[in-house]
């Protein structure tokens, strides 16, 4: 079973951007908590507010697709549908090892 990375990159609009940021607490919250969830975080780009990016790792689909299941992500959704979205790329990638980035010499 390979581990599953999904990496989203969110532009919104100017007015959207701290909606979304407040929108984002609980639903960070509750999937760090969820089986199979091994990494879950929401940023800002520090050089556009109005970009967001979303990384997560998952111990496998199964786990990915419970979490898109979920009441919280179901409520996260609904109040993402009241917001200026003005593109989002989403990419899922499965992973056959994960380690530790050692620097080369």
């Amino acid at each position: 079973m390979s581990t599953v990375s999904v990496i989203v990159r969110i532009q919104l609009s100017a007015e959207s951007a701290p909606g979304y940021a407040e929108a984002a607490k609980p639903v960070v919250a509750a999937t760090r908590q969820e089986p199979g969830c091994q990494w879950y975080g929401i940023a800002a780009d520090v050089t556009d507010p109005c970009v967001i990016w979303v990384s997560e790792q998952w111990a496998s689909q199964a786990d990915l697709d419970a979490h898109l299941k979920t009441a919280h992500v179901a409520d996260f959704l609904k109040a993402c549908a009241a917001l200026e979205i003005l593109d989002m790329e989403v990419r899922r990638y499965e992973v056959a090892s994960v380690g530790d980035l050692v620097m080369p010499e």
